[in-house]
């Protein structure tokens, strides 16, 4: 396009100049120079005019094409989310094998193709405080704009865990895009003093990676809950979410908050989301000490419960059964107390009510209402077990696969998606699940016990037994490896091995657990199963959950004293 050029008025001669003469001047000649000074300012004024019109139309041209492209691009991604996409249609994953992404050779991301969302997904923040001690206060901050993002109607934010991978990444975002199967990647900073904090953050469409929307946020580091709040709705606005009327209440409701309370806040979600005994101590302290300064802090007495759950699991450990689960339910029902839309809150009650209480209606109640306030995948992963558990098996994949698309590089939605199928007998597909938890993380021995269950059942014992005996002999659950091992050797015939496992782990006094009934399960020693699943019902281990569904027992569903249990149980 030609460019029209301006009169030049640099050097044009002002007034004081030389349109006044030095001395006297006569009438005539100073009405000629103000006529020649009007003259020239309206030849300059019509110019101004002409290029101002110019440029308006060029920018109503530029924003008419902008917006018919953006309405282009979202019908095109709306069309395509109506038809769904099979696993043999997926890629490989872009960036196979970098260490960023650790994902080695996974397939992309499952997208949830069937509903017409928007998919985001929060990169870690960085953390520009200029202090490595503050990277607690960054991954906090991440992980509180991920729950904020996940309210929104009509976008699947992609959870903690798989956000969590990028950090420090140099894959292109396309690349990150792909793996995590979303549309659009936020990215951005905190910085923090004593007193302020500033948040900057961009919106990204993820597969030009093209800019749309760029703000930074400088406030009272009291005022940080309202910061989230802020971006969450501003990137409402730029991608056509909608806050919902929950939502809006929780927005409305945000008040300043201490900031040492926040700070000891953050410090425990840091601390559980390293899954250690060591980790859970020092969630627990933080959070005590977070509820003692502000007992009206509702997410504190949340991260207490949710904290307590974790530790009341055989694979985690910690603390007896019965101990951690009163302790999980007294801090969510204080949770629940001051904040009744509290996702994490009503997630830790609906564990104690199912995995301890045994109360099926309600800890489906607290699931549902879970998954109905924040699309989380941690709600859809638990309600899944729970439904499949239940004898429930389609409800149970549904949820199951949601979970995946909402965390699809996190282990723990991986395996419980795989516990699901295997719960449902399809065990094809939960090896595939199974595998792709192990090759996300390299010599869990969870993962590979999980793995190993589904191999023995698809007919491939030995080569379960291979798998379990490359784990290191000492790790926190090793006689849960050892119990699997001889159940994996007795399915591939070696019952003399098996049955030495199982005399040594008797002899430690081993406590009742899954493995161990795997175990006498294939040694067929009915009446010690029937006995080991009594003692869990009298220890109320979490195990007593799965006696309705898991093919361990299937073998004495008809006996006398394990229908009479289940029947107790209501299963």
């Amino acid at each position: 396009m030609a460019v029209i050029p301006m009169p030049d008025s640099r050097n044009r001669p002002t007034v004081d100049q030389g349109l006044e003469p030095a001395g006297p001047a006569a009438p005539d000649n100073r009405s000629a120079a103000i006529k020649e000074k009007k003259k020239k300012d309206k030849v300059r004024s019509a110019w101004i005019s002409f290029v101002g019109r110019i440029v308006a139309q060029v920018v109503g041209a530029i924003v008419t094409v902008a917006l018919t492209l953006f309405v282009v691009q979202r019908a095109q991604q709306r069309t395509a989310g109506d038809r769904p996409v099979s696993p043999a249609e997926t890629p490989p994953t872009a960036g196979a094998g970098r260490t960023a992404g650790n994902t080695g050779a996974l397939p992309v991301a499952a997208i949830d193709a069937a509903r017409s969302e928007l998919a985001l997904a929060v990169l870690p923040l960085d953390n520009f405080s200029g202090d490595p001690g503050q990277d607690y206060f960054a991954d906090g901050m991440t992980e509180a704009l991920i729950a904020e993002l996940a309210q929104l109607k009509g976008v699947r934010v992609i959870s903690r865990t798989s956000s969590m991978r990028y950090r420090g990444s140099r894959q292109a975002l396309p690349e990150i895009a792909r793996e995590l199967g979303v549309t659009h990647i936020i990215e951005g900073s905190v910085a923090r003093d004593k007193a302020r904090v500033r948040v900057t953050a961009q919106l990204i469409e993820a597969t030009s990676d093209r800019h749309i929307w760029a703000e930074s946020y400088d406030r009272q580091y009291r005022d940080v809950l309202g910061i989230q709040a802020e971006v969450a709705t501003a990137i409402a606005r730029e991608v056509g979410g909608t806050v919902v009327a929950v939502e809006q209440a929780r927005l409305d409701r945000r008040q300043a908050v201490d900031p040492a309370v926040y700070d000891l806040y953050l410090k425990g979600r840091y601390e559980q989301a390293r899954r250690s005994p060591e980790g859970f101590t020092n969630a627990i302290a933080r959070f005590e000490d977070a509820t003692a300064k502000d007992p009206s802090f509702a997410p504190a007495f949340a991260g207490l419960a949710d904290t307590y759950t974790l530790m009341s699991r055989s694979v985690f450990g910690g603390l007896p059964a019965s101990q951690a689960m009163d302790r999980a339910r007294t801090a969510a029902e204080r949770a629940i107390a001051l904040d009744p839309l509290s996702v994490e809150a009503h997630l830790a009650m609906a564990s104690v009510s199912h995995r301890f209480d045994w109360d099926w209606d309600a800890a489906e109640r607290h699931y549902n209402r879970a998954r109905d306030l924040g699309p989380s995948a941690p709600a859809h992963q638990w309600i899944a077990v729970f439904l499949a558990e239940q004898g429930r098996p389609e409800p149970a994949r549904i949820e199951a696969e949601r979970a995946i698309s909402l965390d699809p590089l996190s282990p723990t939605v991986l395996r419980t998606a795989g516990l699901v199928a295997y719960f449902n007998r399809d065990f094809e597909r939960s090896l595939a699940l199974h595998r792709r938890a192990v090759s996300l993380e390299p010599g869990s021995p969870v993962s590979t016990m999980m793995l190993a269950w589904s191999l023995v059942e698809a007919g491939r014992a030995s080569e379960a037994a291979t798998e379990l005996r490359a784990l290191p002999k000492e790790t926190p659950v090793s006689g849960e490896v050892q119990a699997t091992l001889g159940y994996a050797l007795a399915r591939q015939g070696d019952a003399a091995g098996a049955r030495q496992i199982r005399q040594t782990l008797e002899r430690e006094r081993s406590s009742p657990t899954l493995a161990l009934a795997r175990l006498y399960s294939a040694l067929g020693d009915d009446d010690a199963l029937v006995q080991l699943a009594e003692r869990a019902v009298a220890t109320r281990l979490d195990l007593v959950t799965g006696l309705k569904a898991d093919i361990v027992f299937d073998r004495i569903r008809t006996h006398p004293r394990f229908k009479a249990l289940t029947a107790r149980l209501r299963l």
